[in-house]
């Protein structure tokens, strides 16, 4: 009796080292400015996935500090510092083996769109478009799926705002932007939202954006981020998250 005690004693202890969390890690993370998804308001990170990645961290019970900077910037550091994460991160082919993924943090859709006041530009496919001028945000998943599928007059900038302001005044004929970004963009900007027409969705960059680590980061560090993200899923506060944004938007 002795001995079936001690093995059941010496088998609670496993399973309690087994069920504690990863070593809690101070975690750097890198965004851009891309609203409703990420952005600073009065110097607080905010926004639908940003929400999502802070209760993430936070369930795992790891410590964090979230950098904002250009897209093309932050995509860069995530590919060369390990422990890095990036959000929010479209998932594509390409970018498949450059990153450990941790999981989905929000709904996500894109489009070429036209000035409203322009004869409409009739697209059935996406390679109708191949011989437009097209803007679009340097570095984005956007930009590698439209070279990807033979566009050649791309015109890439540092940021949404620009492709807008190149739009609005004639100098591109489409824009390719998220569809829960033109609506606050356009806010910013100052243009009423009936300026402009949806064309075309761009599938192969709609689905979802992610959150990801550099890909030599600590595997452990992956799976704790990635059980924080499927606890709050599970317990409901994900779903509270999304709403809160999707129903604002």
């Amino acid at each position: 009796m002795k001995i079936k005690a001690l093995r059941v004693f010496a088998l609670f202890i496993l399973l309690a080292l087994i069920a504690l969390p990863a070593k809690a890690e101070h975690i750097t993370i890198v965004t851009e400015h891309l609203p409703p998804y990420n952005f600073l308001e009065d110097g607080e990170a905010l926004g639908m996935s940003t929400e999502v990645v802070q209760a993430a961290l936070d369930a795992a019970g790891h410590t964090y500090e979230i950098r904002f900077m250009p897209w093309a910037r932050a995509y860069q550091i995530a590919l060369t510092k390990p422990n890095t994460l990036v959000y929010s991160i479209a998932r594509t082919t390409e970018r498949e083996a450059l990153f450990a993924w941790v999981g989905e943090i929000a709904p996500f859709g894109a489009s070429l769109y036209q000035r409203a006041d322009q004869p409409v530009i009739k697209l059935s496919e996406l390679s109708d478009a191949r011989l437009l001028q097209v803007g679009v945000y340097r570095g984005d998943a956007k930009e590698a799926v439209l070279r990807k599928n033979g566009f050649q007059n791309l015109q890439t900038t540092e940021d949404d705002h620009l492709n807008l302001r190149k739009l609005m005044l004639g100098r591109i004929d489409l824009i390719a932007i998220d569809d829960s970004v033109i609506g606050p963009l356009l806010a910013e900007e100052g243009i009423a939202s009936n300026k402009v027409r949806r064309t075309l969705g761009i599938d192969e960059v709609s689905g979802h954006l992610y959150m990801a680590f550099h890909k030599e980061t600590d595997p452990d560090l992956v799976i704790s981020v990635q059980r924080g993200l499927e606890l709050i899923k599970e317990n409901g506060q994900y779903e509270q998250i999304l709403n809160q944004y999707l129903l604002i938007n």
